[in-house]
C-alpha cells in the first residue's frame, strides 16, 4: 500500500493534466466556432458606432466586444425605431387615428378588408432577435474563457498532484530517488 499510493497520486495527475488540456482544447474550439461564425454573417458596424458606443465603423463584428457593441447600437436603433417601445407594448395594428392598436376594430384596413400589421412591431422584433443572437455569442466566448481558465486550473493541480506522488515515491521506492540524484531527508538523519 506504501508504494502503490505515490503511484496512484503521479497517475491522477497525469489524468488531470490530460482533462485541463482537453478543457483548454474545447474552450479555444468552441470560440473559434463562435469567431467562424460570426464571421460568416458579415456583420460590420454602422458608420455612427463611434457616436453611440465609440467603436469604430466598419469594424468586422469577430468577437464579444464587437458583438456586444453590435447588439448596443441595434437596440438604440430599435428604440429610436419604437420611441423606446418593447415589442410586447406596441400593438399589433396600425390604429385609425395614428399609433398602434391591439383593437382589430379599431385598426386601419388594407385593400383586402383585414386590419394592416404595424411594421414598428416588426422592427422592435426583429432587433430583440438580433440582440439576442449577438448576446448570445458574446457569452458564448465568455463561456469559452472560463473554461479554458478552469482547464489551466485543473492542469496545474495535475502538475501538483503528480509533483506530490512524484516525491513520495522518492520515499517508497530508494532506488527512483538516488536515479534522480534526490537523497531523501529521512535518511540523512
Amino acid at each position: 500500500m506504501k508504494k502503490a499510493f505515490p503511484i496512484a497520486l503521479m497517475v491522477l495527475g497525469l489524468v488531470f493534466v490530460a482533462g485541463g488540456g482537453y478543457a483548454v482544447f474545447r474552450g479555444l474550439d468552441a470560440k473559434e466556432q463562435v469567431r467562424d461564425e460570426l464571421v460568416a454573417q458579415n456583420i460590420t458596424l454602422p458608420e455612427d458606432a463611434k457616436e453611440l458606443v465609440g467603436a469604430t465603423p466598419g469594424a468586422r463584428v469577430d468577437d464579444a466586444n464587437t458583438a456586444e457593441q453590435m447588439a448596443e447600437i441595434i437596440g438604440i436603433h430599435a428604440n429610436e425605431s419604437t420611441d423606446g417601445k418593447t415589442y410586447a407594448e406596441l400593438g399589433r395594428y396600425l390604429a385609425t387615428g395614428g399609433g398602434d392598436t391591439n383593437d382589430a376594430e379599431a385598426a386601419v384596413k388594407g385593400s383586402d378588408g383585414r386590419p394592416v400589421a404595424n411594421p414598428i412591431r416588426n422592427v422592435a422584433f426583429q432587433a430583440s432577435s438580433l440582440r439576442t443572437s449577438l448576446y448570445t455569442s458574446v457569452m458564448a466566448f465568455n463561456v469559452a474563457d472560463l473554461v479554458m481558465g478552469l482547464g489551466l486550473m485543473i492542469g496545474v493541480t495535475g502538475l501538483a498532484v503528480g509533483g506530490l506522488g512524484f516525491a513520495l515515491a522518492g520515499l517508497a521506492f530508494p532506488a527512483l530517488a538516488r536515479r534522480v540524484h534526490v537523497e531523501p531527508i529521512a535518511a540523512q538523519h
